[in-house]
């Protein structure tokens, strides 16, 4: 698990676990004979030990999972073996997105035969939204079921009203009638989040940015982790609360400090969600301000540290060469062999330093051709672009022609937070190492530390085209705390398969388009991407309205955006869906993106001589 080289706690608190205060509440005499519902974010195991529990004292109590009710129930309660044909029903609620529940119910119709069940939406005014599953059983008996969803409306972090997910109890029967209700019931995980928030609030951080170097975010907590049937797809609450954490506490602090909450200009410091799994019934929180444990060997040696960790950064094999090597690459590299890349790549060595002061490299192959930059690791937890890059730019030097400077791991704080990430959730999207030691999206800021490496690389080939090699979730975002669909983020909700985006300054779209269009088509060579990409967009199709946000072009999805402002004329930004992903998928995403890469360069030349 991470551990800092210090730490100055701020604020702690220790809370007992959803299901001990339950268990101790209902194993009481007056609810004996009781029907008892209960609704909480723990896993099935720990669930159906607290029902045992409460059952021996004579209640009929029956504990569901708050997240995603409709496919734990499905899993868990209802059984599907005679079920020929099935439509669930979804609620819809004003003010609430038309498909949210419907999300909510994702990965359900894995469970099914392809046409044998199908979503409806159902308009509802109730507060209590609920999924009816209308059935057809192989005996040509109908059945129907209503399946609660607790979800409770409230005023959140950040002043808007949502519609988030809740514990809930429901008690029918007790021997006193005026301990039967039906209401939300505030969970472990719903308490520790909003301790996190309001202990965020009330401190007092200064006029300063950043307002601290790195704060961390202490969970502990019994979490658990779910493989789903016949998909990829793992539900993990340590994963969830990663997410909320990291998102809600950037959120917050961008509002008390006077931003938008879409602003990605403001530099709070590094948030680190740190979570820890524990077995016992406590769930401890803490804020504690810390240093980042592994600075100061990155900053000093020559080969960065090996992390005694789940996975380790990617190396070159001994007397291999380290760019040919990296075709064979099946996860995130580690940094010091992307150092080595560059250097067996040649050309002018260049170098900024991060806000932490790690370096970040680059080097210029000057070329007879127009200028060309490759850029990748901006948001450090998108793995598949640093390989791509570096395999495009050992094709591109071959020719020369080509006039361009690549820069591989422009955010190296933030993959530095990445990898520690990965020594204990290497699966997870761990999007709290996205953006730099400062904590915001250096894309977004006009200059300094990391990105000035791409103001030298554009002064020194007057690139016209910047090619930014990104990332995105693998497998579901969600944010359950927060309205579900993760705001500001709501088209990345699913995978779509290998995306583009293309950016422009006005007068410079019809290039844009060619180059764009020449990516699709080169893709569409590919094979094993065009696979991954139907598969992911008939999922998404499942689950999404008509308007979904983008174009489809030979199974390539894409958008387009005039971006006034943006250094260079046309930037074209990939999207792999390699949040975080391994083996055979990652390599066949790094191919991709190198794929792409060299089109660029080569449509490039073609339209700019």
């Amino acid at each position: 698990m991470m551990n800092s080289q210090s730490k100055s706690v701020i604020c702690r608190t220790e809370l007992p676990t959803s299901l001990s205060v339950l268990v101790e509440r209902f194993k009481q005499a007056p609810y004996k004979g009781a029907a008892i519902d209960i609704w909480v974010f723990d896993g099935p195991e720990r669930r159906k030990a607290a029902e045992r529990e409460i059952a021996r004292s004579g209640a009929d109590v029956h504990i569901y999972s708050a997240f995603k009710p409709l496919l734990h129930a499905l899993l868990e309660e209802i059984n599907l073996t005679h079920v020929e044909d099935m439509v669930i029903h979804y609620p819809v609620i004003e003010g609430v997105s038309d498909i949210r529940f419907m999300l909510e119910a994702y990965p359900v119709l894995d469970l099914f035969d392809d046409g044998q069940c199908r979503f409806e939406p159902m308009p509802q005014q109730d507060e209590k939204p609920y999924y009816q599953l209308d059935m057809t059983m192989s005996s040509s008996r109908k059945d129907s079921v209503r399946l609660f969803a607790p979800n409770r409306s409230r005023t959140d972090h950040a002043g808007m009203e949502i519609l988030a997910n809740c514990g809930w109890v429901r008690v029918v029967g007790a021997e006193d009638e005026g301990l039967d209700c039906d209401s939300p019931f505030e969970t472990d995980l719903e308490q520790a989040f909003e301790w996190v928030l309001n202990s965020l609030k009330a401190q007092e951080w200064g006029n300063n940015s950043p307002l601290f170097d790195r704060l961390e975010m202490r969970l502990e907590a019994p979490f658990y982790e779910t493989e789903l049937p016949h998909s990829k797809e793992v539900i993990s609450s340590a994963e969830l609360m990663h997410e909320e954490l990291y998102f809600a506490a950037l959120e917050t602090l961008k509002v008390q400090n006077g931003y938008k909450e879409d602003d990605r200009t403001f530099a709070p410091g590094q948030l680190v969600p740190y979570l820890v799994p524990r077995a016992d019934e406590t769930v401890l929180v803490e804020l504690a301000l810390a240093s980042d444990p592994y600075l100061a060997i990155d900053c000093a040696s020559e080969t960065m540290p090996i992390l005694h960790s789940r996975v380790e950064g990617w190396r070159v094999p001994k007397d291999e060469d380290p760019l040919k090597s990296l075709e064979h690459v099946d996860h995130w590299l580690s940094p010091d062999t992307v150092r080595a890349g560059l250097e067996a790549l040649g050309g002018e060595k260049l170098i900024s330093c991060s806000r932490r002061g790690r370096p970040v490299w680059g080097r210029y192959l000057k070329g007879e051709g127009p200028g060309l930059v490759i850029s990748s690791g901006q948001h450090a937890n998108e793995t598949s672009g640093p390989v791509g890059a570096l395999r495009a730019a050992a094709r591109l030097r071959d020719d020369a022609h080509n006039n361009f400077a690549i820069a591989p791991l422009i955010n190296p704080d933030g993959f530095a937070l990445m990898r520690e990430f990965c020594k204990d959730f290497p699966n997870h999207m761990n999007h709290a190492a996205r953006f730099t030691a400062g904590g915001n999206d250096l894309e977004y800021v006009e200059r300094g530390y990391e990105n000035d490496i791409l103001h030298e690389v554009k002064a020194l080939t007057d690139a016209k085209l910047h090619l930014n090699l990104h990332g995105y979730p693998s497998h579901e975002f969600a944010r359950p705390l927060s309205g579900y669909v993760p705001r500001g983020q709501e088209i990345w909700t699913l995978p779509k398969g290998f995306m583009l985006i293309l950016r422009y300054l006005p007068g410079w779209q019809g290039i844009g388009e060619a180059i764009l269009q020449t990516m699709i088509s080169v893709l569409q060579e590919y094979e094993p991407i065009i696979a991954l990409n139907r598969a992911h967009l008939a999922r998404f199709s499942q689950y999404s309205s008509d308007d979904m946000g983008f174009s489809i072009t030979k199974d390539i999805a894409h958008f387009t955006q005039e971006f006034p402002g943006s250094l260079f004329p046309v930037t074209i930004i990939t999207e792999a869906p390699d949040e975080t992903v391994y083996g055979e998928d990652f390599h066949i995403l790094h191919e991709a993106q190198m794929r792409c890469v060299i089109a660029g360069a080569r449509v490039l030349r073609d339209l700019i001589r």
